[in-house]
């Protein structure tokens, strides 16, 4: 087997990103982790073929992908073996369940490190929108008016979906982007009371991310009326598909987008991973 880290998007890219392709919904993150500045690595067996892909920007998790989903313990305790020869330090891992696991027990067995499951997630995906009732308002794009709460809402996810800390700086420049780029919406009943973002996107889907209400304004039924129209406008754009990621211990997201009409489609881990005692 041979380990590949690579230095540019290119080249990556040149190896990797047709076996990508083959499940662009699943390695959406893994589309979003391709850079010059990004940690992009490759497993190949001795044929030459790709069979694990791995990509990061930190601080956020490390995503990997068996090619076409096919577990092989052997390159996962390789690629194991390959990040602690060079050195790199893992801390945070989000993939497929199975795979999730395998990683971390042959990581941990080398590095001495212990590993908690931090997060189960499931990825929805939608083609029609549901004909369902809706809370009255209004739904619009944001924009500098907004600048008063918003950052405080984007800074608040973060840390409510485990993806790290309270950083309202972070939050203020993500806002600003949001902003700039036009693809956060947000639903009004008399003022603002939920978010949802097309945070990327692939050929086909458009990812949903950022979905949030305050917790006063919850079970009202705001982020329904946000994420559906939302999903509305992405297939009315032409995107043949919509996508977005649930906490699999929440029931009350869940029951939301099952009910707009999202379908689970696939499972993932995450994980942390820490110095043992």
């Amino acid at each position: 087997m041979k380990f590949t880290i690579y230095t540019t998007a290119a080249d990556f890219n040149n190896d990797a990103l047709e076996i990508l392709n083959r499940h662009e919904i699943q390695n959406n993150i893994i589309y979003k982790n391709i850079g010059d500045d990004k940690f992009m690595a490759t497993v190949k067996d001795d044929s030459g073929d790709v069979i694990l892909t791995a990509t990061r920007t930190s601080p956020f998790p490390m995503v990997m992908y068996e090619t076409d989903n096919t577990h092989n313990d052997e390159a996962v305790a390789f690629f194991a073996h390959s990040l602690v020869e060079q050195n790199i330090d893992v801390d945070f891992v989000m993939t497929e369940k199975e795979l999730a696991k395998s990683f971390c027990e042959h990581y941990g067995k080398l590095t001495g490190k212990d590993y908690h499951n931090n997060e189960s997630l499931v990825l929805y995906v939608l083609e029609k929108v549901a004909d369902i009732a809706l809370i009255g308002g209004e739904f619009r794009q944001v924009n500098a008016d907004d600048m008063f709460y918003l950052p405080y809402w984007l800074a608040d996810f973060v840390p409510a979906c485990n993806l790290g800390d309270y950083n309202l700086p972070g939050a203020i420049e993500g806002a600003n982007k949001n902003i700039e780029k036009g693809n956060s919406f947000v639903w009004v009943d008399k003022y603002p009371v939920s978010l949802a973002t097309n945070t990327r996107s692939t050929s086909d889907c458009a990812v949903i991310a950022q979905v949030y209400t305050p917790p006063n304004l919850r079970g009202k039924g705001y982020s329904t009326a946000c994420v559906w129209h939302l999903s509305k406008k992405l297939l009315d754009d032409g995107f043949k598909y919509c996508a977005l990621y649930a906490n699999c211990a929440n029931p009350a997201s869940n029951r939301v987008y099952q009910k707009i009409g999202y379908k689970e489609v696939f499972w993932y881990d995450k994980y942390k991973l820490t110095k043992g005692n």
